[in-house]
C-alpha cells in the first residue's frame, strides 16, 4: 500500500504584478527633445497603474506639443472638443464661451465617433441640417470655426491627419440674421418713458426701478457701451466738465468678478452727449452715487447688477413702454390659465440693439467709420459695418447730395 501523499495546506503565493521597476511602480523613459550638442533629453515618468502610466505621458506630450499617443480613449470628437475647451476658453469672455458651446452642441452627434475616421462630409451633413432647419449663417459659421479649432488641436497632436473643417463652408444663400437697430419711434418711446401709475406693490417697486434701467438704456443709445461696461461704469469715468466718458473695465457675469475691456481696442474714451449729460448731471446728484464704496454709476443697493437683474430691468423698461402693469400680466395670465400670461408688447428690443442704433445714428450724423471703430471698441473696422444699419432718412440725404452733384455739363458759351 503506497503512503499517502501530502497535501500542501499553504496556498500558493499570487503571481506578482509585472512592473518595469523595482519601487513596484510602472516607468516609461520618454525623449522629450535634444540639448544643444544633440543629447537626447529623457524623462522618466512613473505610475501606479499601466492606465495611470499612458495618461501622464499622454499629458506630458500635449503639454510639450509633441503629439498625444491616441489610444481609443482619447481618439473620440467628445475627447478632443472638451481638451480644446480646456486649452482655449480661458481667456475667452463670456459672450465668446456661449458661441462656442453652442457651437459644440450642434457638433454633438460627432462625440462618439473617432477623429481620425471623420471627414468633411460629416461636418458637411451638420451644416447642411443648420441649413434646411434656417438657421442663420453666422450661426453655421461659428459651428464651422469650432470645429476648425477642435480639429486643428486634434491634428497637431497626430491625432488626424487633415483638418477636415478647413474645406467646410456654409451655403452661399444661408439666411443672414442680423441685429436690427431700434426705430426712431422706438427711440422717442425710450426717451419719453415714465413710470405707469400703480396700485400694488409690485408695480409700485417697477416704477422705483424703471428710473434705473432708462438711464442705462439711454447710456447704451447715446455712447454705444456693452452692457457689461454700463454695469461697472464709476463716477471717475465719467467727466461732466468736458462730458467724456472713460471705458477701462467690465463684469464678468460667468465669474462674477470685474475684469479688463474684450480687447485692447475696448480701452476708449466716448463724448457724452449734451442732453444726456445734463440727466447724468441729475442722476448723481439724486442718488449721491458719489458716497457709494464703489462709487458706480448704476447699481442696485450699491451693488454689480447681474445678468438676471439686467434682463428683469429690461422686461420693467419695455412693459412700462407698452403700457403693460404687473396687473395686466396676472389677468393675462389667468384668462391663459397661468401658465404663461399672453401680453404682448408694443416695444420690443434688446440693450444689444441699442448698442447697433448708436453705430447706426454715428455714421448717420457723418462719423466716419474708423472713428466710429474706435467709439465702439471693435479692433476691426468690419465688425463695426455689422453694427451699422441702412435708414431712410440716409436714403434722403443720399439723394439730395446726388441730385447737387451729378449733372450735366453746363453748355459751353457760343462764341
Amino acid at each position: 500500500m503506497s503512503a499517502p501523499q501530502k497535501v500542501n495546506s499553504k496556498k500558493k503565493p499570487g503571481r506578482k504584478k509585472k512592473t518595469t521597476h523595482s519601487s513596484g511602480m510602472y516607468r516609461k523613459r520618454i525623449t522629450l527633445g535634444h540639448s544643444a550638442d544633440g543629447k537626447p533629453i529623457v524623462k522618466a515618468v512613473y505610475g501606479k497603474t499601466k492606465e495611470e502610466l499612458e495618461n501622464k505621458i499622454a499629458a506630458l506630450r500635449v503639454e510639450r506639443g509633441m503629439g498625444a499617443v491616441v489610444t481609443n480613449d482619447k481618439s473620440t470628437w467628445e475627447y478632443w472638443a472638451d481638451t480644446w475647451k480646456g486649452l482655449a476658453y480661458a481667456p475667452m469672455g463670456k459672450s465668446t464661451k456661449d458661441m462656442y458651446n453652442a457651437a459644440l452642441k450642434h457638433l454633438a452627434p460627432l462625440n462618439n465617433l473617432k477623429v481620425s475616421k471623420l471627414t468633411s462630409a460629416d461636418l458637411n451633413m451638420i451644416t447642411a441640417k443648420m441649413y434646411a432647419d434656417g438657421l442663420s449663417k453666422r450661426t453655421i459659421k461659428s459651428v464651422i470655426s469650432a470645429a476648425r479649432q477642435v480639429c486643428k488641436l486634434a491634428r497637431k497632436n497626430h491625432a488626424m491627419m487633415l483638418n477636415i473643417a478647413e474645406d467646410v463652408k456654409p451655403e452661399k444663400d444661408a439666411p443672414v440674421k442680423e441685429v436690427a437697430a431700434i426705430t426712431p419711434a422706438e427711440e422717442k418711446a425710450l426717451w419719453d418713458v415714465r413710470p405707469l401709475p400703480y396700485k400694488g406693490v409690485a408695480d409700485k417697486k417697477r416704477a422705483e426701478r424703471l428710473p434705473l434701467i432708462k438711464m442705462m438704456a439711454l447710456m447704451q443709445l447715446c455712447c454705444g457701451p456693452r452692457r457689461e461696461e454700463v454695469v461697472m461704469l464709476r463716477w471717475k469715468n465719467i467727466n461732466l466738465k468736458s462730458n467724456t466718458l472713460t471705458i477701462e473695465s467690465a463684469y464678468d457675469y460667468k465669474g462674477k468678478k470685474e475684469k479688463g475691456p474684450k480687447s485692447i481696442s475696448g480701452y476708449r474714451d466716448i463724448p457724452i452727449p449734451t442732453s444726456y449729460a445734463s440727466m447724468l448731471k441729475d442722476w448723481q446728484i439724486k442718488n449721491n452715487a458719489v458716497n457709494q464704496p464703489l462709487q458706480l454709476v448704476f447699481s442696485i443697493d450699491g451693488k454689480v447688477i447681474t445678468e438676471h437683474m439686467f434682463s428683469s430691468l429690461m422686461d420693467v423698461l419695455l412693459d412700462a413702454m407698452s403700457n403693460i402693469t404687473v396687473c395686466d400680466r396676472i389677468s393675462a395670465g389667468r384668462k391663459t390659465k397661468g401658465i404663461k400670461p399672453n401680453v404682448i408688447r408694443k416695444y420690443r428690443f434688446t440693450s444689444h440693439q441699442l448698442r447697433h442704433t448708436f453705430a447706426t445714428n454715428a455714421v448717420a450724423s457723418g462719423v466716419d467709420v474708423r472713428t466710429v471703430q474706435y467709439l465702439m471698441g471693435h479692433s476691426k473696422p468690419d465688425m463695426t459695418m455689422h453694427y451699422t444699419h441702412f435708414s431712410q432718412s440716409s436714403w434722403d440725404e443720399a439723394r439730395e447730395k446726388l441730385n447737387k452733384h451729378i449733372a450735366p455739363p453746363e453748355p459751353a458759351e457760343a462764341k
